[in-house]
């Protein structure tokens, strides 16, 4: 049987979590996978899967100018040859999420490229962060290359089909480490000492598009007054929602920069809700990771989302999102049942091993 070649460049975070697990899914099914990442990725991966680490970011340099162009450079004269030789003639090539939007798209044509090559794409987002025309005409591009592309709800599905492409629909796994009892135990007492409300979690990068203002102006609106806590990077928008916070009285606590995967989990467990109250999303690797943990999760309803959480709501509604998260707090969490079984059939599908189930696959 081919090898699966896996690439997820980035090596820490959702995508890379996701590609994990689904790297573990698939080489449980008796596909040989190799899963290209990060030479600093966060974890390794299971037994099954063969790790490669091949891509270099040179985190180890101060951001500058400088520091771009050598990872483009190096990802294209070292990781993209070196792809090339390795997947082998008749091999599968699955690029995880994108890249930057150029680089991702010379590595399609690349392997589609090659004698006998299947080329796959998890199509993390269907629609640009940043506005961007060329990134999404380089979309479409991609969904034409490919020979099938790895969504993950009905909206993205549809899309993908809409550029031309072959979708192949797939659960939305996240890697969940087992998580020690103490380490939920050292957030809850982090957050203790509040107004008496339930802790309302904001995980992941704080940024504009995520709405972590609405979430503030939700909480301001409970009774009992609850705790916001934050934990995740800042991308420029912590300062403006902590003189939010401030100005309506709500308790917010902060934990911003990097969080290591076992600590982030934990922060889901230790909550009494998740929320993601974003304006624009195809899907969520916050609420895959929170409902796989047990958490309770509410999310407004855009993209895929309402797909994922517990309770999806009015984006841009503070009232709705207040009525929302009680209603969340008042029902019962409890982990999600397993998905490797489904990914990986949904994964062979894509792969070509297996025949389509359903008409949903290319």
């Amino acid at each position: 049987m081919e090898t699966a070649h896996i690439v997820e460049v980035g090596g820490r975070g959702g995508v890379y979590q996701h590609a994990v697990a689904v790297a573990d899914a698939v080489a449980e099914s008796g596909v040989p996978v190799v899963l290209h990442t990060a030479v600093d990725a966060e974890l390794e991966p299971p037994d099954a899967v063969r790790l490669c680490r091949c891509v270099h970011w040179w985190r180890g340099l101060e951001p500058g100018v400088l520091r771009p162009p050598l990872i483009a450079a190096t990802y294209v004269l070292w990781t993209l040859p070196h792809l090339a030789r390795v997947v082998g003639r008749g091999g599968i090539y699955h690029f995880q999420g994108e890249f930057k939007s150029v680089l991702t798209t010379l590595g399609l044509i690349l392997q589609r490229g090659l004698p006998a090559r299947r080329v796959v794409q998890s199509r993390h987002n269907t629609f640009s962060r940043h506005g961007g025309a060329l990134d999404e005409r380089l979309m479409r591009v991609d969904a034409r290359l490919c020979n099938a592309t790895i969504v993950f709800t009905a909206p993205d599905e549809a899309r993908v089909r809409a550029w031309g492409g072959r979708p192949v629909r797939s659960p939305l796994a996240q890697y969940v480490p087992p998580i020690p009892e103490a380490a939920v135990a050292g957030w809850r007492r982090q957050w203790s000492g509040g107004p008496g409300g339930p802790v309302l979690l904001f995980a992941g990068q704080v940024r504009a598009d995520k709405r972590l203002d609405l979430l503030i102006e939700a909480a301001a609106l409970m009774s009992p007054a609850p705790t916001v806590a934050v934990v995740g990077q800042d991308m420029a928008e912590a300062d403006r929602c902590r003189e939010l916070a401030e100005r309506l009285g709500v308790d917010a606590r902060w934990a911003l920069g990097y969080t290591p995967l076992e600590d982030f989990v934990a922060a889901m467990q230790a909550a009494d809700v998740v929320v993601c109250p974003y304006d624009r999303a195809s899907q969520s690797g916050i609420l895959a990771v929170a409902r796989s943990a047990g958490a309770v999760t509410v999310a407004t309803d855009v993209g895929g989302l309402a797909e994922l959480a517990h309770v999806a709501v009015r984006p841009d509604d503070a009232a709705d999102l207040a009525r929302g998260i009680e209603r969340a707090h008042a029902a019962a969490g409890g982990a999600e049942p397993p998905l490797a079984e489904a990914v990986a059939a949904a994964h062979r599908v894509a792969y070509g091993i297996d025949a389509p189930v359903h008409g949903s696959a290319a």
